[in-house]
């Protein structure tokens, strides 16, 4: 089973801060070079509560003039394991009618 996961986003954030951009200018620039993207996404992805698509992490690379390899951290696999065991199933009781009097 493959897990979702954010690699890139502290890194985004980083970068940003170090240009002194507002999440508001980053955004304008990544909607300049044709992905759609609100404030509210970029927070999202700068904290780690969703994943950048691959467009996302091409344009963030080509906004801060990096190479894309830049954006990841150096050990990504210590970042995203496996989970140890499966989810359990929820038991769902089922549903009984009541008898009209």
């Amino acid at each position: 089973m493959s897990q979702k996961c954010n690699l890139i986003g502290r890194n985004v954030s980083r970068e940003r801060y170090q240009r002194g951009w507002s999440q508001e200018e980053l955004v304008t620039k990544v909607t300049l070079l044709g992905c759609y993207m609100t404030r509210d996404i970029l927070a999202s992805i700068e904290t780690l509560r969703c994943v950048a698509s691959d467009k996302h992490v091409a344009i963030f690379a080509a906004v801060f003039d990096m190479p894309i390899e830049k954006l990841f951290p150096p050990n990504p696999h210590l970042l995203c394991k496996e989970p140890d065991r499966e989810p359990q199933r929820r038991r769902h009781k089922p549903k009984t009618r009541r008898r009209k009097k």
